[in-house]
């Protein structure tokens, strides 16, 4: 029976694994794209302009990288952890990934990326507060509340960037990046904590 089990396990870890590297690999993917196109204001310039550049395809690949690993964590997250919340939040994790995945293809501007940015950033931000809460039961305090302030940051940022987009103020596409770091930190965070045992 536990050899049957274990490669169950090790899947598991594997993918997990992939969850992680893809979100870390979209971060150095986010750090190349200011330095192949530093025309871009980052304060005034959201993510999704990078996209209409001649190097625009990178912004594709990140998405992307963030699809996968959204899709990752959520097929890795073990079900045993994982209570009504936390499934909803796998759910979502599924939902991000579609949004991410019509962010890529569809640049800023058409109709079908507004669409995919809405399911991006709603799913992935709720996943983050609903998983997180699952993964994060047991451990010790300290690690317990980084895991909770990882969680929240995605949605925190998310309303801050809200409020400064209703306004058009200064900053708008600093707490995009924000937003879209959070979500990276999450991500690693989220896979690691889902391979505890």
């Amino acid at each position: 029976m536990s050899v049957l089990a274990e490669p169950k396990v090790e899947t598991r870890r594997l993918v997990l694994n992939v969850a992680a590297a893809s979100a870390a690999a979209a971060g150095v993917g986010l750090a190349v794209l200011h330095l192949v196109q530093p025309g871009l204001h980052p304060a005034w310039s959201v993510l999704s302009q990078y996209a209409l550049a001649d190097s625009g395809w990178l912004m594709a690949v990140v998405f992307v990288l963030l699809a996968i690993a959204c899709g990752a964590l959520a097929l890795a997250l073990p079900p045993e952890r994982l209570r009504r919340a936390g499934r909803i939040g796998r759910v979502l994790l599924f939902v991000a990934a579609v949004g991410l995945v019509l962010g890529a293809v569809f640049v800023v501007g058409n109709p079908l990326h507004d669409v995919g940015s809405l399911l991006g950033n709603l799913g992935l931000t709720l996943a983050a507060v609903l998983v997180g809460r699952d993964l994060r039961r047991g451990l010790p305090d300290v690690p317990r509340r980084w895991s909770a302030a990882a969680a929240h940051a995605p949605w925190i940022s998310a309303v801050l960037m809200g409020v400064f987009l209703g306004t058009g103020t200064w900053g708008i596409g600093l707490l995009n990046r924000a937003v879209v770091l959070a979500y990276i930190v999450w991500l690693i965070v989220a896979a690691r904590q889902a391979r505890r045992d």
